[in-house]
């Protein structure tokens, strides 16, 4: 669901606060950029910290990650001012890819080295075709259904419920983590 928020919040900002297409894209783009690269690279961090001692890290990370992040999502999609909205996004924009390097890099330890090309071109196939395809679509789709009763706010509704959806993943990923000791495959 990554990216049909991170797709549909410049629409937020421009329709909840009025910003002009240039306005939103600084902000959003500025959010994206630096929160984004921070949450990637201290994800990738610290799981290969905490991953040496213990396997399920890679995919304990990105749990707590993602169920800290549904309820920022919430906190600043519900913000009264651009301003607030910009702070309190910042943090789930981070932790919703701190994912990336500790997930990957399980991936890449649970198929033979000889499999990980393939591996990871399927992994990101499904991805990139549920999350742009899939997420994008549906978060839209969500807005138009909703607008006759929440109005112009329909688009803050349905990222909302977008961000529920980081709640089961964190929820998937701690079933995950009680399974990585076991089947990463060995060097």
């Amino acid at each position: 669901m990554g990216y049909g928020v991170f797709f549909w919040i410049p629409s937020f900002f421009a329709r909840s606060f009025e910003l002009s297409l240039i306005e939103t894209g600084w902000v959003f783009g500025g959010i994206l950029f630096v929160a984004g690269s921070l949450g990637i690279f201290l994800g990738g961090v610290m799981g290969d910290f905490l991953g040496k001692s213990k396997r399920s890290a890679y995919a304990t990370i990105p749990a707590l990650a993602f169920l800290v992040s549904a309820p920022l999502y919430w906190a600043g999609i519900m913000s009264p001012s651009p301003m607030l909205s910009v702070m309190i996004l910042f943090i789930p924009t981070a932790l919703g890819l701190a994912w990336l390097g500790p997930v990957i890099s399980a991936f890449q330890h649970l198929v033979p080295p000889h499999m990980r090309t393939s591996a990871s071109s399927v992994f990101l196939l499904i991805n990139n075709l549920l999350g742009i395809g899939g997420g994008v679509y549906v978060l839209g789709r969500v807005s138009t259904v909703l607008q006759p009763t929440f109005g112009d706010g329909s688009l803050r509704v349905s990222i909302a419920i977008g961000a529920t959806l980081y709640l089961v993943a964190a929820g998937f990923m701690f079933w995950a983590s009680r399974y990585l000791e076991r089947d990463w495959e060995a060097e």
